[in-house]
């Protein structure tokens, strides 16, 4: 049952506004109000998400959750997921009043030094897309007029939300919301420095994540691509989770490369400790695609390949890489900025 929600009126809905696809980097898509829950508001690792320890909440109540992240980027089932997004957006829903309440009155996302502890954990980046299908602009946050009148009609048009990239494989309907595919904006190529800077430090290097500060599972992946390289290459996973599990990263041989088990995972039942990364998005299958090629190709730490050059450049285009275009994709697509109310 959804409560009757409490708080400042929310004025006229733009239903047809309040489906405006935006995108990550990676080109995981969500709408622009469901995009800034995600970013505000714990992207799944921290504060309003669920079955996170207490310490990672920031002062969230318990059982106050807002993790309105996708339930699959690929076509498997993903029931859990699913019924994880179709309640959280109940939660929404329920106290979409409360919550422009807390956004108007400046008091959310959290200020102070609270937020900059958040927003150091938390790396969630959007773009809204011009009718073009290219040109991206960030979306505007929370902390500005025009993110909040996103939010509030969102909030207003009774919060839609995408659920899945891809049609589900078993061809039944959603459990609650969208399907919006994926749009490849911008491709990783199959060298370290490349994975290193658009990869492991963007998604994994993060506060209360994989940072200098406080690792999890003792394992730092801040720094440069030596030191990174370094720390990952043949070692032992030290979490009390992974004991005797694979090495961190296995040269030639990714399917006995931790690292890539973790985000290639289907659900964290197919993996020690959690699929990764814990907030966010999952990574998109060319990020993962790239990831596996130079782990087989030899797991080179050099810029230009170095031994492993060859091979990197022989499967390339198996993840839809061309280094010459500005994209570094072999092949982009035209980004669609709304969906269709009769979807």
């Amino acid at each position: 049952m959804i409560l009757a929600s409490c708080g400042p009126d929310l004025g006229t809905a733009d239903e047809a506004a309040a489906v405006e696809i935006v995108y990550t980097p990676d080109g995981v898509p969500a709408f622009a109000g469901q995009a800034l829950m995600i970013q505000s508001c714990g992207a799944g690792g921290f504060c309003h998400s669920e079955d996170i320890d207490a310490q990672e909440r920031f002062g969230a109540p318990l059982g106050l959750d807002f993790d309105l992240r996708l339930a699959a980027t690929n076509n498997e089932v993903e029931l859990d997921a699913a019924h994880r997004l179709l309640r959280n957006q109940q939660h929404v829903l329920a106290m979409r009043g409360e919550i422009w309440g807390q956004v108007q009155s400046g008091r959310m996302p959290p200020q102070g030094e609270a937020g900059q502890m958040y927003f150091a954990s938390v790396n969630e980046r959007f773009d809204r897309i011009d009718d073009d299908g290219v040109t991206a602009t960030p979306l505007p946050g929370l902390d500005t007029e025009e993110g909040k009148d996103l939010l509030r009609n969102w909030l207003a048009s009774r919060v839609p939300v995408i659920e899945r990239t891809q049609e589900r494989v078993d061809r039944e309907p959603n459990v609650t919301g969208f399907t919006v595919a994926a749009c490849e904006r911008s491709c990783v190529d199959l060298t370290w420095p490349a994975i290193n800077a658009q990869i492991i430090q963007p998604t994994c290097a993060l506060g209360r994540c994989h940072d200098s500060s406080d690792p999890a599972g003792s394992l730092d992946l801040s720094g440069t691509d030596l030191e990174v390289h370094a720390r990952i290459l043949d070692a032992a996973p030290e979490g009390t989770q992974c004991t005797g599990e694979a090495p961190l990263l296995t040269a030639s041989d990714p399917d006995r490369s931790l690292m890539y088990l973790k985000v290639a995972a289907a659900s964290s039942d197919d993996v020690c400790g959690s699929r990764m990364p814990l907030s966010g998005n999952l990574l998109s299958e060319q990020r993962v695609c790239a990831l596996r090629a130079w782990i087989q190709c030899g797991a080179c730490v050099e810029a230009d390949g170095g031994d492993c050059a060859d091979c990197i450049e022989g499967e390339r285009a198996a993840c839809n890489v061309d280094v010459a275009t500005p994209s570094q994709c072999i092949e982009t697509t035209a980004c669609p900025n709304r969906a269709s109310l009769d979807m």
